[in-house]
């Protein structure tokens, strides 16, 4: 995986346009903070090239780069498989967010469900949320980045650490898998023991994230403090990610 980044120095070097310039730059400060087990301060810009962006890049360099400017775009749009395959992250977590999170929610305590690696547990501990990472791990047994862990987790399902940790301000579910009912099972475990909490999921609506009957629902909260929220939280990629809170009161 080291080479994707040599790739796209490469064809970077050749094209030489402020553009492109600009995106590899954002790649590898994600890359340069995930690789040492930080979150970014911020949320990154936006990686990959609209149609119209491409079209004008193409104007400037001329035709006989066309294909190197193809591949390093389809590079640009894989940067998340990348980051997913060499660190086991798909949403990139970033301080400013997490701390607005524990603003404006005036959460203290957090519980990460599912976490994987737990990415999103390491930026709500450094912004001053004791913070509690679980997920069943087995998932790890047959990937190679199961052994890096950004915040140290413990082996319990979802339903099993909401009963357990039952007094956290917080519950946190970042890109829950879209087969199963496992959101679902989520949703009626917080119900039953921490309806008082916060329950947030991250990840894409409709698309890649939960199931099609979890999105069926009319449970998302819409406030101010949840678009404050995310406006700090664009998607790094054309990924439409954002963070939905499950409304109590249903």
């Amino acid at each position: 995986m080291t080479k994707f980044l040599e790739k796209v120095n490469k064809l970077d070097q050749e094209i030489n346009y402020s553009l492109i310039h600009e995106q590899v730059e954002a790649m590898e400060q994600v890359d340069h903070y995930v690789s040492r087990g930080k979150p970014l301060l911020v949320a990154p810009q936006r990686i990959g090239l609209m149609p119209d962006e491409f079209e004008d890049i193409l104007t400037d360099i001329g035709q006989n780069k066309r294909k190197q400017l193809t591949d390093i775009n389809n590079l640009f749009n894989n940067f998340r498989q990348y980051l997913s395959l060499k660190y086991g992250i798909w949403s990139i977590a970033n301080l400013q967010t997490a701390k607005l999170i524990k603003k404006e929610l005036n959460v203290n305590t957090a519980l990460e469900i599912m976490a994987g690696n737990a990415y999103w547990s390491k930026a709500l501990e450094e912004s001053g949320i004791q913070t509690i990472s679980t997920d069943s791990l087995e998932w790890a047994k047959t990937s190679k980045t199961g052994s890096i862990q950004f915040h140290p987790v413990i082996n319990l399902s979802a339903d099993q650490a909401i009963k357990k940790y039952n007094q956290v301000d917080l519950i946190l579910c970042s890109w829950s898998p879209n087969f199963g009912k496992s959101d679902i099972d989520t949703v009626k475990s917080w119900q039953k023991y921490n309806k008082d909490s916060h329950l947030l999921f991250i990840g894409e609506r409709n698309g890649a994230t939960n199931s099609p009957e979890f999105w069926d629902h009319h449970w998302f909260k819409k406030t101010p403090a949840l678009m404050s929220i995310n406006h700090s939280f664009q998607s790094f990629d054309f990924i439409d990610e954002r963070i939905f809170e499950i409304n109590n009161e249903f």
